[in-house]
């Protein structure tokens, strides 16, 4: 089988060596692990026998020194897997936001934050020591090894012992590992349901939903809150089993070991020596146990990730393209939004040129929104493809294309920030360009009446402004660096008669610069100002070409499919009244397609 190839995969490459130097230190610190038996035999069977004072204090000395390095290599390790945990978030946390944000545009809700959790949670693992405590189980086999060689039976209590505590430890992983995945699901579902109540903390007063949503959010709660408690408790009895065994099988031991010593079979060294071997060998062994909701958490988090990563393929970075100049070209593009199964774009085809701008118009549900999705390079096509300069959006770097593309959703999310690091796009804040593009979008004025005028902070999503401010914001944005494609998404659904004017302005200057424009209206006044319309219903192109042969085509059609009520429900009547008027009034255009 092939081994995956997966940021994950690439992350847990480059911490081996770390990892690995971990476990070689810990070779070297089990061995001196073995000074306190040692020293222990020798204070017993020598140095009280012969009462010599000079051999106590050099052994004292040795086993001294032997314990500072052993503290110096326990803290080296440490060390080791700080690094190695920064190490392997800087190898993960970049593509792993990448993927996760593209998870949520495709619409799997929730996916990406709970990837990001699960990305600190393996962070948190590789720098906690446990590991080292890991790498510190190979040797229990040994140390029982050494408790044969003192005297079988010291060897054959110790095994028992193992046994027990190997049996606890698998009781462990048995018992408690459908209550930690209930109790992350549930913590997963709380999570998404605080977000969602704080994020629409007005809507849930203004409508009296308070009661309801804290009821349900309480439910969940207490599901979760449940769930970790099994889990906990469970952890919590082995644990203490496993405490009581290993008392009971010390205390066996050194009982076994006194007989063996009374019938002349050991020395009491050999007793004393046996039962720290023995404490020794379980200890790692105990500590996983203690610490097994961490190491489950773990577990899970990678295996959530593989199955991540191995859904949302990160693929190869494309060969970086010259700079776009901005022809489009839709080849029979069909879209099947996130999480559906039916098309809402249908075959659509059309191309834009250099300076071209296009006004898409229908009644809600006929696919504008996701067609506008499809050519910003949020959703993906499912069948044919946007075209960029010839090159299909997939060709293109993400990055790049990114740049070169002006985009505004019909909703607009703006990050906690200044209106400068929001227009910036949150990346280095380049004063003319950042005035340049509020210009442009007819919102320079308006910002320098806030508050702080540019540096005016606001909140997430934008929630210290106005619907019509936070509209001219993020049309700053999406102008922002001279995009050469720019594709607004209901744009003047929240201006006024004078955000409306900025906007004729700024498409006209659009158009002066060469830029390709697509818009998405409900509203008849943009309709002046582009070259082309596409009319569009249940997600099938119904006219597309010229505006005025279009609009021609939609008055004087009394029985195709093709008719004004593609663009709006009921308008068909009052734009025949005003078919006349149509070439002379400009309000002929505005009565032709009712808001």
């Amino acid at each position: 089988m092939a081994r995956s190839n997966t940021p994950l995969s690439r992350a847990n490459a480059s911490i081996r060596r770390p990892v690995l130097l971990t476990l070689w230190l810990g070779t070297f610190a089990n061995f001196i692990l073995l000074v306190p038996p040692i020293y222990s035999m020798q204070v017993y069977d020598r140095v009280l026998t012969s009462r010599n004072a000079t051999t106590l204090l050099f052994l004292t000395m040795m086993a001294g020194g032997m314990i500072a390095v052993y503290a110096i290599l326990d803290y080296a390790r440490s060390g080791i897997l700080q690094q190695a945990s920064l190490r392997h978030a800087d190898a993960l946390s970049a593509p792993l936001v990448r993927t996760a944000m593209r998870a949520e545009a495709l619409g799997k809700a929730g996916s990406g934050a709970q990837a990001i959790r699960d990305g600190e949670q393996l962070r948190d693992f590789v720098g906690s020591g446990l590991i080292a405590v890991m790498g510190d189980v190979p040797w229990v086999p040994v140390f029982m090894a050494l408790c044969f060689m003192l005297h079988p039976l010291l060897g054959l209590v110790a095994l028992a012992g193992a046994a027990l505590v190997a049996l606890l430890a698998y009781l462990t992983e048995v018992l408690t590992k459908a209550p930690i995945e209930e109790a992350n699901r549930e913590a997963n579902e709380v999570a998404r349901l605080s977000g969602a109540l704080l994020r629409n903390a007005q809507v849930v007063r203004g409508l009296g939903m308070t009661e309801a949503v804290l009821t349900r959010w309480q439910d969940g709660q207490d599901a979760r809150l449940a769930a970790q408690m099994v889990a906990s408790d469970r952890a919590a009895a082995l644990l203490a089993m496993t405490k009581g065994v290993r008392m009971a099988i010390q205390v066996g031991l050194l009982c076994a070991g006194a007989a063996l010593a009374i019938a002349g079979a050991i020395s009491p060294g050999v007793m004393i020596a046996a039962s720290i071997l023995m404490g020794r060998a379980l200890a790692p062994v105990e500590q996983i146990i203690g610490q097994w909701k961490r190491v489950a958490a773990a577990r899970t988090a990678h295996l959530r990730l593989s199955a991540f990563f191995e859904a949302h393929p990160t693929g190869q970075n494309p060969v970086l393209l010259p700079e776009p100049k901005g022809d489009l070209v839709v080849e029979r593009l069909s879209i099947v939004p996130p999480g559906g199964t039916l098309p809402v774009v249908k075959s659509l085809s059309f191309a834009l040129r250099p300076g071209e701008s296009l006004a898409v118009v229908g009644n809600s549900g006929s696919g504008k929104s996701s067609l506008a999705k499809a050519l910003a390079g949020v959703w993906p096509a499912t069948e044919g493809a946007v075209r960029i300069d010839s090159a299909s959006l997939a060709d293109w770097d993400p990055d790049q294309i990114g740049r070169s593309t002006g985009y505004l959703p019909q909703d607009i999310e703006l990050f906690s920030g200044t209106v400068a690091d929001n227009i910036a796009r949150m990346g280095p804040v380049d004063d003319e360009a950042v005035t340049e593009a509020a210009l442009a979008a007819g919102a320079h004025e308006v910002i320098l009446r806030l508050p702080q005028g540019y540096l005016t902070p606001i909140g997430e999503g934008g929630a210290a402004l106005s619907g019509g401010m936070r509209q001219r914001v993020g049309l700053a944005r999406a102008l922002h660096g001279s995009p050469r494609i720019i594709v607004l998404d209901e744009p003047n659904s929240n201006l006024d008669i004078a955000g409306e004017q900025a906007l004729a302005t700024a498409l006209a200057n659009l158009k002066r610069d060469g830029a390709t424009v697509v818009v998405v209206t409900h509203r008849p006044h943009v309709l002046r100002h582009v070259d082309k319309i596409l009319v569009m219903a249940d997600g099938e192109a119904r006219a597309f070409g010229p505006r005025d042969d279009v609009l021609a085509q939609l008055t004087g059609s009394r029985t195709s499919a093709v008719s004004v009520a593609a663009l709006t429900q009921g308008a068909r009547t009052e734009a025949l009244a005003h078919r006349g008027n149509l070439a002379a009034s400009p309000s002929g255009i505005e009565k032709t397609v009712a808001n």
